[in-house]
């Protein structure tokens, strides 16, 4: 969560209202409404929306904007709700007694003001996934299914662990590839895979069923484990440990079903293919966001803030890159 300048720039703002439209206010010849006065100096109504419009417009227009949609759009939306509500339940209990300082330090006068925040940047992430699937072909989908989807299958596995740099558990690796590599041997000499599972496999899950892990799609595992069991035969173990983050595996592939049928699957085709083009593309939030806006329709009256506009624009889609490139 980052802190916010909302609320500063809000108040300033009403600052601005409340003394820019009470009585007896003063101008000057050139039709300019003085705000304040000070050292027999005047601050005009003109300086104070140029300042604000350079210190704080970014923040306070693109909210206001996207309230302005996605509060008619997601209005009493009850997965956002919920999200929202499951959020503040997670703050609570991070802060514990502190909760209503943190909310302070954070730049929010209270929990309504914090939920306000939650549920746009929630409305956010769901305008940018209806946008994104809105635009998804028939043939791009069909495309996706003939090219990304296969039957899913079904293997058990003997993990062994490696000591990493956070986690002190496990081998060398070193020593974890002999033990895997002893292991395929004891399996090449008839032993049974359930037997040698459940007396070496550091999976806690599955080692007690044999190194059972039931069936799984593609996509559904890391990608050296998959790779690896989808090209084993039927009732087929591998001959060389696969490495991936968790270790060294010994995979058996046990069970493969047919292709699920593309009309049976389009609607979860359509979430992974969504997610697939928000992994590839990292600033399709940010364009879609801005398609959205002007789709609705958003016009400035204003030159300087339509300005600040595709600077905020130009900044976030450089920002989604880089942080793309260091992930």
């Amino acid at each position: 969560m980052k802190k916010s300048k909302l609320l500063l720039g809000t108040a300033v703002v009403m600052a601005v209202l409340l003394l820019t439209t009470g009585c007896g206010k003063t101008k000057l010849k050139n039709g300019e409404e003085v705000a304040i006065k000070v050292n027999g100096k005047n601050i005009t109504a003109d300086n104070l929306y140029n300042e604000l419009r350079k210190k704080y417009a970014k923040n306070i227009i693109i909210d206001d904007i996207d309230k302005k949609i996605f509060d008619v759009v997601y209005k009493n939306d009850k997965d956002i709700e919920e999200q929202v509500d499951k959020q503040i339940e997670y703050i609570k209990n991070q802060y514990a007694d502190n909760y209503e300082e943190t909310l302070k330090n954070y730049g929010y006068e209270d929990e309504d003001e914090l939920k306000d925040q939650l549920r746009l940047n929630y409305q956010r992430d769901k305008a940018v996934d209806d946008y994104i699937k809105d635009n998804i072909t028939e043939k791009e989908l069909k495309k996706y299914y003939d090219d990304e989807v296969s039957g899913k299958i079904s293997a058990k596995h003997i993990l062994i662990k490696v000591k990493g740099d956070t986690d002190t558990e496990g081998l060398s690796d070193e020593e974890a590839l002999k033990k895997a590599k002893d292991i395929i041997k004891k399996l090449k000499d008839g032993e049974d895979f359930d037997k040698l599972a459940k007396e070496n496999s550091d999976d806690p899950g599955s080692a007690s069923k044999g190194g059972d892990l039931g069936y799984f799609g593609k996509g559904d595992m890391v990608k050296e484990f998959e790779e690896a069991a989808y090209n084993l035969r039927k009732n087929e173990y591998t001959t060389e440990p696969v490495k991936t983050t968790y270790g060294y595996h010994i995979i058996l592939k046990t069970g493969e079903k047919d292709k699920e049928k593309y009309k049976d699957i389009k609607k979860e085709l359509k979430e992974k293919l969504v997610e697939k083009k928000k992994t590839e593309d990292p600033t399709i939030s940010v364009t879609s966001l801005d398609e959205i806006r002007n789709n609705y329709k958003l016009k400035f009256k204003d030159s300087k803030l339509k300005r600040i506009y595709k600077e905020y624009i130009d900044e976030q889609i450089e920002a989604a890159k880089k942080q793309a490139t260091t992930n």
